[in-house]
């Protein structure tokens, strides 16, 4: 055998070597744990769906509210309401100078969007809110009253798990909320106080979600 036979044959067996490797890294019958539940390639597509939310916190600050979604492939989409007497950390989130400022009520309507990584919608995703919310403002010192109206966008990263496995998930999200509609001081009263150009803020939320298509 000259030396391009024996070169040629190298690179045969190398080629096949390599073909080898790849076809049995690709043919594996089970995927990974990593795999599964993070991408969830094992698991099949959910068909579309409903989804309804509820979150717990705000019915404990003499409020209430929650969302509902459609679910398709990958994807949430749906809209929130809520209203809500809120305590002091989420006056301090969403506004500035506002120490003898009270925030009576906070209403909101808002749209999302969530992607997920898994094809079952389960797990981690990534997701987007916003909307306007109306706040209503009292001045401490002189009792004089104003509703504002600010809009916001909220990137945020999340979770859901069904500890039923299929229909009643948990929810839990954070992001970070950026004010779209402006910073400038106001006066209310005695108050000279301006709304803040953002904020972290976190969700928690209980839902229940149901086929619409087999």
């Amino acid at each position: 055998m000259n030396n391009l036979e024996k070169s040629t044959m190298k690179k045969s067996i190398l080629i096949l070597a390599v073909v080898s490797i790849t076809t049995s890294l690709f043919a594996q019958d089970k995927p990974s744990f990593f795999q599964s539940q993070l991408f969830g390639k094992d698991k099949e597509t959910a068909p579309l769906q409903l989804s309804v939310d509820a979150y717990p916190f705000l019915f404990l600050s003499s409020g209430g509210g929650g969302s509902l979604g459609f679910e398709f492939g990958n994807w949430q989409v749906g809209a929130i309401g809520f209203s809500v007497a809120p305590p002091d950390y989420i006056k301090n989130t969403f506004f500035e100078n506002a120490d003898n400022l009270k925030v009576r009520r906070n209403n909101a309507v808002e749209f999302f969007a969530n992607y997920y990584l898994r094809k079952d919608r389960k797990g981690i995703y990534t997701g987007v809110l916003g909307g306007p919310e109306w706040f209503m403002l009292e001045d401490k010192i002189s009792g004089a009253k104003e509703t504002i109206v600010k809009s916001y966008i909220v990137p945020k990263l999340g979770i859901r798990v069904f500890p039923l496995k299929k229909i009643l998930y948990v929810d839990a999200s954070f992001g970070w909320s950026f004010n779209v509609s402006g910073t400038d001081p106001r006066t209310l009263g005695q108050t000279t106080y301006n709304a803040a150009a953002g904020g972290f803020i976190y969700f928690l939320q209980f839902g229940a979600r149901s086929d619409l298509k087999k």
